[in-house]
């Protein structure tokens, strides 16, 4: 089997694009021309991004043709059954280490293409006015961040490896949970 490719994203920022309900199309287009990275369902607000990540199997399972038709980069997972769906895995690559989500994982990848820095945009992490997705909920075959109560302690081991890898991590997310990146309003680490 054939190891899945380190990316090289020296020197470049690298947008990682959650699937939180502050999550807007003004700000998805704003990050045009960097390095795209967008987690599960988000695919559909950002079918021209160069990454779409996704952990889950069901996830896959659920949405893999939708992506065939509509999202033209690159496929990542950590599963090794979303490759039957075109997907690239992470398993047994010795540089990708995940933390439990596919948003941590989106930006564990992220930091493995040793960029500048790396901004977080939908990263809400908590159920903001009242919704856990900007698209709502998944079919019911999906879990809809059951997890969620444990992400926060996902991220936080997420930053200290960025930390210890030298990368900056800003949050620009609209709403959050996390505390443990440095937040920065879009147009302020755009501008």
């Amino acid at each position: 089997m054939k190891p899945l490719a380190r990316p090289n994203w020296a020197g470049k920022t690298v947008v990682c694009i959650a699937s939180g309900p502050s999550l807007t199309q003004e700000d998805c287009e704003a990050v045009r021309g960097n390095v795209v990275i967008v987690t599960n369902t988000t695919f559909r607000l950002v079918p021209w991004a160069d990454v779409l990540f996704a952990m889950d199997q069901k996830w896959w399972t659920e949405y893999h043709r939708e992506v065939a038709e509509t999202f033209k980069g690159r496929k990542v997972s950590v599963v090794q059954g979303a490759k039957r769906f075109g997907a690239e895995t992470t398993y047994g690559a010795a540089w990708f280490r995940g933390f439990g989500n596919s948003g941590s994982g989106a930006l564990a990848f992220a930091i493995a293409g040793n960029p500048a820095r790396v901004l977080m945009l939908g990263f809400d992490c908590q159920a903001t006015g009242g919704k856990t997705h900007w698209h709502g909920d998944h079919p019911k075959s999906l879990s809809n961040a059951r997890s969620l109560p444990r992400w926060p302690r996902a991220f936080q081991s997420a930053a200290a490896h960025a930390r210890g890898k030298g990368v900056k991590v800003l949050n620009c997310s609209r709403e959050t949970a996390l505390t443990c990146f440095e937040r920065v309003p879009l147009e302020v680490a755009l501008g």
